[in-house]
């Protein structure tokens, strides 16, 4: 094991961390879980106490930052056009459309 000196900086519990972020303990604890945001350990390998620095949390504002960029709206899809169909069509008899019959020789 290596002995490496503790952070010279304040260290916060995850109570205290989650309030500086302005997030629940279970979120801040699942982003320590996908390694979003480092911590130390001064608990055991079993029992973990997580501790957390300024410096820390800074970096995980910064690596979080997003900023919601709007669609250009030259590019953005467009709702297809809505046109009305209007004609001056006629209703025809289906009977009407059949050939004449031939007409008979006169004997």
């Amino acid at each position: 094991m290596i002995n490496r000196p503790l952070p010279k900086e304040p260290m916060f519990t995850a109570a205290e961390a989650a309030a500086k972020l302005g997030i629940s303990v279970k979120t801040l604890m699942r982003h320590v879980e996908d390694g979003r945001i480092r911590y130390v350990n001064v608990g055991t390998e079993k029992r973990k106490q997580y501790r957390f620095t300024d410096y820390m949390l800074e970096q995980f504002i910064t690596n979080n930052k997003r900023r919601e960029k709007k669609p250009c709206p030259s590019t953005s899809p467009k709702a297809p056009p809505i046109t009305v169909a209007s004609s001056n069509s006629t209703v025809i008899a289906f009977t009407s459309l059949q050939k004449p019959l031939p007409k008979k020789k006169q004997s």
